[in-house]
């Protein structure tokens, strides 16, 4: 039986993961009927065009032939939706294409709260590669939480840096002027550093908090 201290740490993690699916749930809702309603839309307008004679025809066709591809494009989308909820063991991503990632899901209301996110990642840092389930956990729980503890509008900038066998993330919240067209709101439970902390430590990966800044430090995968 594993030792108490340690089947608590788990039972944490898992609480704090199902938080911040629950924060995630109207972005992965709009990232896969975003898809859907294309698929929709194209055959609404080759039912419309089967009855237009021969040009109707060669036009239902040309709609067949896009809704085939975008069956595929929301096939993509619903796996990438389904490794949030279980990532692939093993699996590696580049630190760029998971901040991306993050940063869309994670800002799905952002418009809303007139908040803005600055990402400077230099081509060595964001083609590193780090293990995919640890750094889109670790990376969208930190932009939520600087959400969550900074209530308003905001510019987040995030920055990532090679360092030798290491690639770091400093994120960062700041408040910003703009006027936020809706008052910012809590998204279920509120978010504090020691998620963060307990995320972090769940995944072996570095973190710390120094100078309203919270940076990431991921190992980099078969480094040399």
């Amino acid at each position: 039986m594993k030792p108490i201290a340690e089947r608590r740490a788990r039972r944490d993690a898992d609480a704090i993961r199902y938080i911040v699916l629950r924060k995630l749930a109207s972005g992965l809702r709009h990232t896969m009927m975003g898809e859907l309603q294309t698929i929709q839309f194209l055959a609404e307008l080759g039912a419309r065009k089967v009855d237009d004679g021969a040009a109707g025809v060669a036009k239902t066709r040309e709609f067949i032939g896009k809704i085939s591809i975008a069956a595929g494009e929301s096939i993509a989308t619903c796996h990438s939706v389904i490794e949030w909820l279980r990532p692939e063991h093993g699996a590696i991503t580049t630190l760029a294409e998971a901040v991306g990632q993050c940063v869309k899901l994670a800002g799905d209301d952002w418009r809303m709260r007139a908040t803005q996110a600055t990402i400077e990642i230099p081509g060595p840092a964001g083609e590193a590669k780090v293990s995919k389930s640890a750094a889109r956990e670790l990376i969208v729980t930190t932009v939520l939480t600087l959400t969550d503890l900074h209530p308003g509008s905001l510019d987040i900038d995030i920055a990532g840096a090679l360092a030798g066998d290491r690639v770091d993330l400093r994120l960062r919240a700041l408040p910003s002027k703009r006027a936020p067209p809706l008052p910012s709101s809590v998204v279920y439970h509120s978010l504090e550093w020691d998620d963060i902390a307990c995320l972090a430590e769940a995944h072996d990966v570095t973190w710390t908090r120094a100078n309203g800044a919270s940076t990431l430090s991921f190992a980099v995968v078969n480094a040399r």
